[in-house]
């Protein structure tokens, strides 16, 4: 096909006809808008032209192929009520190449088209749409479509509508209106998969179930030692799944070793062949069906496939993974019982000692690849990973690298009010405050002008051919009333006058549309107030906010006394200034509040523009001018009195000066309490409670603090919402606060973003996508200055896994001198993959440099550092400062300083031992591990004895260990207790050395059990200990098992046992001996036999002889007798 073979378009409408309704009565009711009456006049009514005979057989819809005319005037009432509502109509087009529909049955060649069947595709791919949809909501929407045939093409027209509007889509906000291309795409893979039918997917689903993946099964056997590398790698507690969180570290060698099986197998690899041919064919024939323009549609199709078929795959391999690597590892190791039929000479051994040689020692600290140094890199990470409850100063470390995990283990959030982290973000916050980003909402007009500063008639107004009726601006009872409603008030008795927000809604529009402009500016404020998740008035509040902004001008425009004009162009400039009722125009706002003169308030603003850098460079002192010109105009200035005070406070500007500055912020206290008197208005209540929550011109008031905050935020105050957000998380309600947050960061707040990063980052409420969502909307909102933002999704990224991510962050966070993301890279630089003493030396200096290091953890991992590179007298002399600081991992590492040869010093390791054990609760139990093993090298058995007990009883293995030692010693012989501390290291730890001295004790007599020594002694065995493969030997040996006895006697001497090569020697030189004397005696029984058999032959010789003369003689004697 040259072109596509469907084509699909989408579009959106807030104004449109709808016949056969009489709009004369809708827009006479009193809630109409008058831009509503050219509606008619022109644009299309949508059901008119869809169900046009001459070009449809009618109108369908979810549930019916025909609709009645009662049916579409049903919906024209719908339709009605729906653009009245402010809903966007949504209208479509799906037109079909001709050839398409033939070559699939869905139209004859003759022109008979299957209508039902097109209407089916219709309504799956509309339905789908609206289902995936984030904009649509199933319940609130209705459609109807058409098929028409006057055209070349085959095509669907459809419209949507909704019918109340749940989401902020209106003219003001085009971006928003449009349905998600997610959405759009699902229609388009839904129509074309619809038509295409089932047949290939089926296809492609038999290969993949009935030939590969029962090959795959088939297929291990190349791939054996690939197999037992990655079993060898997978969490030992089990689990393997491929899609859970915990596997995603091995996502990457399992895919890899899928690939090697099926690379491996002959079949298996044809049959891979065939399937992504299978798969680039179909994505062919989508990019010809889809066209050239749509090739995201296309192009996914087959790396989305393989995907999933991989994770099937995965997860295939997992589950035939952990009994295949045991039959493989079971293949792999010697045989514990060798083939009768084995050609193996049979050796008789001398009687073996089992008292020499049983019980092999640990190898000592001071052995750099000793087992037990091995164990205390994994005890430095396990410190890092779970830090003490009790512990003063664990409680404070940031980030703590885990060497054997590559891991980035997390500080303590701010649930801990005593952590590093919590005072660290503590002090941004008031950086932050003190440094609020431009756009934030710092000051809003008390709504009741002092009648000094207004000495003229309130009022004023223009003619009624300029507006719907007296334009003006007017303090009239019922507008002040609104507001008493609006934000709640008192009486002149005191007496509390509660808000009424609906009440006052209903006086504002009552004042508004009798053309009092202050009432419009309020109406668009209330309306953002009221605006919820549940009902979005955001396009309500613009409207206003426009035709406030348009009186304004209009009426600042016109010949009116000086106060008026000067106040006009101030208000002017304030929404100019803010963006609200046009674009946010800064240069603009500055004109106006210079036309403005002689006024508080623009004087007030300008000195904003000038501390927020808003539209001009920031110039604290210009400031500081425009703020003291504010408060040189008739009438109190509270605002400006606190921003005076607050630059005296940080001296920005001026010279700090903390007595000034509690002064101007007690005139502040004093203005703002003055105002709240008259309207409790939202910034008014916000001021007051900031101050008096951080004891500004007054002690730090909690309760009050609280009062005003709430007050503020039930106004839709979106920094009171941030500083209550902060107070609820100090009170440990992090719900609230959460929420808090959400409606401030939804109103463009960037601190509340920042701490819904933080919250989202908790283990209480973890969410890694919100968590990222947010940070990246602090950073994208503010400049980031102090590098809080960069380090806190470095922070994220570091617990996704994603180094060089966090890596980058922390570079960008640290050049601006944040020493915690400087501390970070330092850790970072010191992990294997990333490794670079250079760097982490260097961003290690930086945090020290940076930081007082009051808690010693600079130090702490300096020393480490240092410690790893043999730079062992510079570490001793930072751990020594760390420990100084109460760092009880420093006097830890300090203890094991003392304990190796180079540095030895039993005072000093004990000292130090003990100082960890005093500030830490020692939960892994490894402090009183290390301080038992130095009593032991002192012979304080008993105290050794008792310290290794308690870390014992804390599931440290080690100490278990230590503790079996000692009790097969001569000083502490008990077998029962050692079989105790024993059995847990070889059960749960695999200890080679506990396996074999178990093995040895169950051959003993009086704890005899012939099945457990043998178990213990095979597992031991396997780990190469060769004093267990001559046990093993001696034992088969017993039970003339001749052959398995050979074996691992033999086996023990390759491994290099002495004992197993003495009596290997020893046996050959007895069968040499015995061989030998065999030879001997055979040689002296040839001899003896030899010297009979000629004595023997000189008998018979002799025989022969005096035979022969015997019968000479007769012989003769017969002779002379004749």
């Amino acid at each position: 096909m040259s072109t596509p073979a469907v084509v699909f378009s989408l579009g959106f409408t807030y104004d449109w006809a709808i016949g056969g309704y009489d709009f004369l009565e809708y827009m006479d009711r009193p809630e109409a808008f008058d831009k509503t009456r050219h509606l008619n006049d022109e644009y299309k009514d949508f059901i008119d032209y869809m169900s046009n005979s001459e070009k449809s057989d009618g109108l369908f819809n979810a549930q019916s192929d025909l609709l009645t005319e009662s049916d579409k005037e049903k919906y024209r009432q719908l339709e009605t009520v729906s653009r009245d509502a402010g809903c966007p109509k949504y209208y479509g087009v799906v037109s079909f190449d001709n050839n398409f529909l033939i070559e699939n049955g869905l139209m004859t060649s003759d022109g008979k088209l299957d209508v039902h069947g097109i209407k089916e595709l219709g309504r799956e791919g509309i339905n789908a749409m609206i289902s995936t949809s984030n904009k649509l909501d199933n319940d609130n929407v209705y459609w109807t479509g058409a098929i028409h045939t006057n055209t070349d093409n085959i095509h669907i027209h459809f419209s949507i509508c909704e019918y109340e509007r749940r989401e902020d889509r209106c003219k003001v906000y085009r971006d928003k209106d449009c349905i998600e291309v997610k959405a759009f795409d699902k229609l388009k893979s839904k129509i074309v998969n619809r038509v295409l039918g089932s047949d290939y997917s089926r296809q492609l689903t038999e290969l993949e179930r009935e030939s590969i993946k029962p090959a795959l099964s088939s297929g291990y056997g190349g791939c054996a030692e690939q197999l037992i590398r990655l079993a060898d790698k997978l969490p030992s507690e089990g689990g393997w799944q491929y899609g859970r969180p915990k596997m995603r570290a091995y996502r990457d060698d399992i895919d890899k070793t899928v690939d090697a099986v099926i690379a491996s197998d002959q079949k298996l690899s044809g049959l891979w062949k065939q399937y992504n041919e299978m798969l680039d064919s179909r994505t062919e024939y989508l990019r010809k069906i889809y066209g050239e323009g749509e090739r995201h549609l296309y192009a996914t199709f087959k790396p989305n496939r393989l995907e999933d078929f991989h994770k099937e795959l995965g997860n295939q391999l997992l589950d035939d993974l952990a009994p295949l690597a045991e039959q493989l590892r079971a293949s792999a190791l010697p045989q514990a019982h060798p083939s009768e039929n084995e050609n193996s000479e049979q050796f008789l051994p001398p009687q073996y000692d089992e008292d020499t040689g049983i019980i092999m020692d640990m190898p000592e600290y001071s052995q750099p690849n000793s087992f037990d140094e091995e164990y205390y890199n994994s005890l430095y990470a396990s410190m890092d990973a779970h830090p003490s409850e009790n512990e003063n100063a664990e409680q404070f470390l940031p980030p703590q690298y885990d060497e054997d995990t590559g891991i980035i283990m997390d500080m303590p959030e701010y649930s801990q009010p005593n952590s590093l982290d919590e005072e660290y973000y503590n002090s941004l916050y008031a950086s932050m405050d003190a440094h609020p980003s431009e756009n934030e909402m710092w000051f809003d007009e008390p709504p009741i002008p002092e009648a000094d500063l207004y000495p003229y008639p309130q009022e004023f107004h223009l003619s009624e051919k300029e507006t719907k009726s007296q334009l003006r601006i007017e303090w009239s009872d019922r507008y002040k009333q609104a507001l008493d409603l609006m934000y709640g008030s008192r009486t002149a008795d005191g007496k509390e006058l509660p808000k009424d927000l609906p009440a006052a809604l209903e006086l504002l529009a009552q004042e508004s549309d009798s053309g009092n402009v202050l009432a419009t500016y309020d109406l668009g404020k209330l309306y953002h107030i009221m605006s919820d998740e549940n009902y979005d008035l955001s396009p309500l509040s613009e409207q206003n906010y426009i035709e406030a902004l348009d009186g304004f001008e209009k009426l600042s425009n016109k010949q009116l006394p000086s106060w008026q004009h000067s106040y006009l162009c101030y208000r002017v400039g304030k929404m100019y200034d803010r963006g609200l009722g046009t674009v946010q125009d800064y240069k603009a706002a500055r004109e106006y509040y210079e036309k403005a003169g002689e006024n508080r308030f623009a004087y007030f603003s300008l000195g904003n523009m000038y501390k927020f850098g808003s539209g001009v460079e920031v110039d604290m002192t210009m400031a500081v001018s425009y703020y003291e010109k504010a408060l040189a105009c008739k009438g109190d200035m509270p605002f400006a009195s606190f921003n005076i005070g607050q630059a005296y406070e940080l001296g920005q500007g001026v010279k700090a000066d903390e007595q000034k500055a509690a002064k101007y912020y007690a005139q502040a206290l004093a203005g703002f309490t003055a105002i709240y008197e008259k309207s409790h208005e939202d910034s008014i209540s916000y001021r007051l409670g900031t101050m008096y929550l951080k004891g500004k011109g007054t002690d730090v008031d909690l309760k009050k603090a609280e009062k005003y905050l709430l007050e503020s935020a039930d106004n839709g105050n979106n920094q009171a919402q941030y500083q209550l957000g902060k107070l609820r998380l100090a009170q440990d309600r992090i719900d609230e606060a959460e929420q808090l947050f959400i409606k401030s960061a939804e109103k463009g707040n960037v601190y509340s973003a920042f701490s819904l990063g933080r919250i989202y980052m908790t283990e209480e409420k973890r969410d890694d996508s919100k968590a990222e969502q947010f940070l990246k909307q602090y950073l994208a909102g503010s400049d980031d200055e102090l590098g809080i933002g960069e380090y806190a999704l470095g922070k994220l990224y570091l617990s996704q896994d994603r180094i060089d991510e966090a890596e980058q962050l922390f570079i960008k966070s640290a050049e601006k001198g944040n020493v915690y993301s400087a501390f970070s890279l330092g850790r970072i630089y010191m992990t294997e993959e990333k490794r670079d003493d250079s760097k982490a030396e260097q961003f290690l200096k930086q945090y020290l440099a940076g930081s007082d290091d009051g808690l010693g953890i600079g130090e702490y991992a300096l020393g480490k550092l240092y410690l790893a590179q043999d730079r062992i007298d510079e570490a001793e002399q930072l751990f020594i400062k760390s420990a100084g600081k109460g760092n009880v991992y420093s006097a830890f590492a300090l203890g094991r300083i003392y304990m190796t040869e180079e540095k030895r010093d039993d005072s000093k390791a004990e000292q130090f031992l003990k100082q960890y054990l005093a500030g830490s609760d020692d939960e892994l139990g490894i402090g009183e591990y290390a301080l038992g093993k130095l009593y032991l090298t002192q012979d304080r058995i008993d105290e050794a004895e008792q310290l290794l007990i308690s870390s014992s009883e804390k599931e440290n293995l080690y100490a278990s260990y230590k503790l079996g030692k000692l009790y097969l010693t001569d000083r502490k012989l008990d077998y029962t207790q050692a079989v105790k501390y024993l059995k847990p290291c070889a059960d749960k730890e695999d200890n080679e050395y506990a396996q074999y001295a178990l093995g040895c004790i169950y051959l003993k007599k009086e704890h005899y059990d012939r099945r457990l020594a043998e178990k213990y002694l095979l597992e031991s065995s396997g780990h190469n200990n060769s004093s267990a493969q001559l046990k093993l030997g001696l034992m088969y040996r017993e039970e003339q098992k001749y052959r398995q006895s050979d074996y691992w006697m033999k086996l023990a001497a390759q491994n290099g046992n002495e004992y197993a090569q003495k009596i290997l020697a020893e046996r050959h030189e007895q069968i040499r001996m015995k061989l030998h004397l065999g030879a001997t005696a055979n040689s002296v029984m040839r001899r003896v036999c030899s010297n009979m058999q000629t004595k023997a032959q000189q008998l018979l010789a002799q025989v022969e002889r005096d035979e022969q003369e015997q019968k000479y003689k007769q012989a003769i004697s017969q002779t002379y007798s004749r």
